[in-house]
């Protein structure tokens, strides 16, 4: 491989620690296994040691805690996770549920640090204030009341204050608590908490209005805690449990390596994939290669750029701007997502283009903008994938989504920039500009219906829509040759140019289709595997490879019916990407080469033989006709 090549190759890996470097493990290197015992309490509800390991995932997948949930043979709930997350575990296990009110204790300093409680009979907790720091809040103990631990009393939970509050309402059981509480004065300062999390501190007579409204601020960050305490509040409560076992695992680099190894697997997949379209006059694979390696090295200053611009104001922070996952936050988040997220990403991933490829003189021909676009953005997805495969948990889910949802989206965003790239070869006058900014809101508003509530759908549709734009620009410039700059091209004058539409259609969608429901098969299998199995194992890795072999099958055969245009214009004829000049065809068949309905138009050059097809036999006669009539007309024709 040339020396410039395999420096992107290194620059690429450099980029990947980068990113690594970021997080201090890779997935299954740093891991810690918890194991809790159940308590007997005959106040409690009965539950199987399954539902137990059910609901565990349930709290944890609210806490947005990865982790690998199981059962052992001596009864225990075990929980495998990184250990840098493990007091999270222990904290959001140790949880039952519901809601804890306590009397707060206005005596006790008010400390900004000191969490030292002044005796047995106080907890200590922290309390978030308006500018943003914290303070040391301490209550009496015991709980005056007990709301939710059971999974009853809390009727319902939902948004108040456009999504800045929570309004709880109580059935009779929890009224009838509340309302037990009957020496306590109106006025008096209570905490409402989650476990050893402040909620908030009110007047006892707030408490007891129907509903409760709990505040979480007045900035835009309140929207996403609102959201988070919300979810953690509707997870199932759990049995009393303690922590019987914490062992440290050793590192697992079966397991981390091939995390890190997927992300770039499956991006090279897919840009194998788009090169199956460049058959006339296949881009150097080095030179792919390379651009490949530029879009995953430009992940670095992309998150550096969007790092500082989040930081610099929350308004502009895409983790932010969706409100907790509101539907009414659709047009900052997409304004935000589009800005932040789409703009700069797509700009890095046309920086590795540009950098290189543009530059080169294989870049001649319209297809290969397509080509060297989606390479670069299927580089930048490899390395950006690196956080959800090496630096998490992996999963069946995870996989599926990022390989079939994600990536692809990726490979599209880049397609819309690099067919201008490619078109400026015609016609000179296309501004790249354009489709960038249309790629960076395309880019915008998938991220923007991924991280609304109820919107992933959206998402699954616009990755489909942008499928079928891809078809459209990439029939459009394997309208074209190779251009060469000295000479005049046709493009230009589309008037003087004759299309013929040839392919099966019906060959072509039944592959696409073939290629959608292999990818929503593998969908299901990871989503039901997870559920019963929790965990990636060779099962799994079996029949998700039986389903990816179908899968590629059908995007070989996509890729081969998809169907083209022959255009016969003063140049010669082009079709697939290749051009053959009048000068150098010889001959073109009397009789079609026919199967069935279908038939093909041999065109006979000087060294081989351009097919044409396959056409409709009336079709593949129009077309015999015109590149005749063109080849009797045509100066220095044979």
């Amino acid at each position: 491989m040339p020396r410039p090549f395999l420096l992107c190759f290194c620059l690429l890996m450099c980029s990947a620690a980068f990113l690594g470097g970021c997080s201090t493990h890779l997935a299954g290197t740093n891991d810690t296994a918890l194991e809790f015992t159940v308590d007997a309490d005959p106040t409690q509800v009965r539950l199987s040691l399954l539902q137990v390991v059910s609901r565990v995932k349930a709290r944890l997948s609210a806490g947005q805690v990865a982790a690998d949930v199981d059962a052992t043979r001596d009864k225990r709930v075990r929980v495998v996770v990184d250990e840098d997350e493990a007091g999270a575990v222990e904290a959001l296990l140790h949880w039952r549920g519901g809601l804890s009110v306590y009397v707060a204790d206005d005596s006790a300093a008010l400390t900004s640090t000191d969490t030292t409680l002044p005796d047995e009979q106080h907890i200590a907790f922290a309390e978030r204030l308006p500018s943003g720091e914290s303070r040391t809040r301490f209550a009496l103990l015991p709980a005056i009341v007990d709301l939710g631990a059971q999974g009853s009393e809390i009727a319902s939970i939902e948004r108040a204050d456009h999504g800045r509050s929570l309004a709880l309402r109580f059935d009779a059981a929890g009224r009838s608590r509340l309302g037990a509480q009957r020496d306590l004065a109106p006025s008096a300062i209570v905490v409402i908490a989650r476990g050893r999390t402040l909620l908030a501190t009110l007047p006892w007579s707030a408490v007891r209005t129907e509903p409760l409204v709990i505040s979480f601020g007045d900035d835009i960050t309140s929207y996403g805690r609102a959201h988070y305490a919300r979810r953690l509040l509707e997870s199932p409560f759990l049995p009393t449990m303690h922590r019987a076992a914490r062992t440290r695992l050793e590192a697992r680099w079966g397991v981390g390596i091939p995390c890190a190894v997927l992300p770039f697997a499956l991006s090279f997949a897919w840009l194998l994939f788009v090169r199956r379209f460049d058959r006339a006059r296949p881009e150097p694979m080095g030179l792919v290669a390379a651009t490949f390696a530029l879009g995953g090295l430009f992940v670095v200053p992309a998150a550096i750029v969007e790092l500082a611009v989040s930081a610099a104001t929350p308004w502009l922070d895409p983790a932010v701007a969706t409100l907790g996952g509101q539907v009414l936050a659709l047009p900052l988040a997409l304004a935000v997502f589009t800005l932040v997220v789409g703009a700069v990403e797509e700009t890095a991933k046309w920086l590795g283009v540009w950098s290189l490829a543009a530059r080169r003189p294989e870049f001649d021909e319209p297809v290969d903008g397509i080509v060297y676009g989606c390479a670069a953005a299927l580089g930048f997805a490899a390395v950006e994938n690196i956080k959800y495969f090496a630096l998490g948990r992996m999963s069946g889910v995870v996989i599926a989504v990022r390989a079939f949802m994600t990536v692809p989206a990726h490979m599209f965003f880049g397609a819309l920039w690099g067919y201008a790239m490619g078109r400026r070869l015609v016609v000179r006058r296309t501004s790249v500009a354009a489709f960038l900014a249309l790629a960076a809101l395309a880019h915008g508003a998938f991220d923007t219906m991924l991280s609304i509530d109820g919107m992933q759908l959206g998402a699954a549709l616009l990755v489909l829509a942008l499928a079928s734009l891809f078809i459209v620009l990439l029939r459009r410039a394997l309208q074209h040759g190779v251009v060469r700059a000295a000479s005049g091209h046709p493009g230009s004058h589309p008037e003087l140019r004759t299309l013929f539409r040839v392919g099966s259609p019906f060959a072509f969608y039944g592959s696409a289709c073939g290629m959608i429901a292999s990818a929503i098969a593998l969908t299901v299998l990871g989503s039901a595997y997870e559920l019963l199995h929790h965990r990636v194992g060779l099962v799994f890795v079996a029949m998700a490879t039986a389903t990816m072999v179908v899968l590629g099958a059908f995007a070989y055969r996509t890729s081969q019916t998809v169907p083209l245009d022959v255009v016969v214009d003063a140049e010669g004829v082009t079709f697939a990407g290749r051009r053959a000049p009048w000068s150098a065809i010889e001959d073109v068949d009397d009789a079609t080469e026919a199967y069935g309905k279908w038939a093909f138009v041999n065109v006979h050059l000087k060294d081989t033989v351009l097919r044409l097809g396959p056409a409709h036999e009336l079709r593949a006669r129009e077309i015999r006709r015109a590149i005749l009539g063109r080849l009797r007309a045509a100066p220095g024709s044979p």
